[in-house]
């Protein structure tokens, strides 16, 4: 289990790009610098982004712009994503007005250039996970082309500096909040707290939140300590009540009001049931579950994809 993620891209095998497959149970809220292109192989996931949920599905390809605060979550099963995660300085020399590009479109599905798209996502990937002579040219090649055919197809938009400063500003700003509460979840913090770290007022930062994320701190902070919750029940052999401290929930009747709200049963009624239920709801999910595959198995794991 990842618990918390740089929130600067790492580019391990090319300067400007980074891909990868992962299996994403949960990634809470969070925001970076590079462009990101996904595509579901297997299985479903949800992508929040800016308060919309994305139901996603096995072929689907989403698409996330710089600084746009965005978290995955999948409840149904085991999946596979490929994603794409591009350093803005691989097109900022090519492309002048590169800084302040956004694009509209967000799912592409179906359609010509959904096809086109999808065939240069594999091809990239493929030759990124080879060992052949030249591939980042190669790489680099087919990056282009993936960047001009979302020019001349997903309604790209430029924002003005000013947007563009307070959408970094706010990525930064999330980041922080979001890795404070993960830290200090089980210990008894307020939004004072957040105002203080972030040296704002309380009224700013409430506002803030709710703007980003679409619940209210409280809220927020409510789900980071019922997933930590729910993980010990399943994970552990500690008590109800041992769970309440271990997660800084104030009583175990705080802890089965949320578990009936989430789950339509008591948290000593789930501990006991052998068919857990689901989630009754999709929310927004706030812990870091992940597995990234290797080198070698993710070069495997391509060779199976039907082009």
């Amino acid at each position: 289990m990842e618990k918390k993620e740089m929130e600067i891209v790492r580019h391990t095998t090319m300067n400007h790009l980074e891909v990868f497959i992962v299996e994403m149970t949960s990634r809470g809220p969070h925001g970076h610098d590079d462009f990101e292109l996904g595509m579901i192989l297997e299985g479903t996931m949800t992508l929040f982004l800016e308060q919309e949920q994305y139901h996603l599905k096995a072929g689907d390809i989403y698409f996330i712009n710089r600084y746009q605060v965005h978290s995955f979550s999948n409840k149904t099963g085991r999946n596979r994503i490929l994603a794409f995660q591009i350093d803005s300085d691989f097109y900022k020399h090519i492309f002048y007005q590169s800084k302040f590009l956004h694009f509209e479109d967000t799912v592409f599905c179906n359609g010509p250039f959904y096809l086109q798209l999808r065939r240069l996502l594999l091809n990239c990937a493929r030759c990124y996970f080879s060992e052949t002579t030249y591939n980042e040219l190669k790489c680099s090649e087919l990056l282009i082309e993936i960047m001009y055919q979302l020019l001349t197809n997903a309604r790209p938009s430029f924002t003005s500096e000013k947007e563009y400063n307070a959408a970094q500003t706010a990525s930064h700003r999330i980041n922080r909040i979001t890795d404070y509460i993960a830290e200090h979840s089980s210990e008894k913090i307020s939004l004072q707290d957040i105002a203080d770290l972030e040296h704002i007022t309380t009224y700013h930062a409430s506002h803030f939140i709710t703007k980003i994320l679409g619940i209210s701190f409280q809220d927020y902070l409510n789900n980071v300590r019922f997933e930590h919750a729910l993980e010990l029940i399943q994970n552990s052999d500690l008590s109800i009540l041992d769970i309440c401290m271990e997660t800084g929930f104030s009583s175990s009747r705080y802890l089965n009001k949320l578990f009936e709200g989430k789950m339509g049963c008591t948290a000593r009624e789930y501990l006991k049931t052998s068919k857990k239920p689901h989630l009754i709801d999709t929310v927004l999910p706030t812990d870091n579950i992940q597995k990234r595959y290797s080198f070698e198995q993710s070069a495997f794991i391509l060779q199976k994809v039907p082009d």
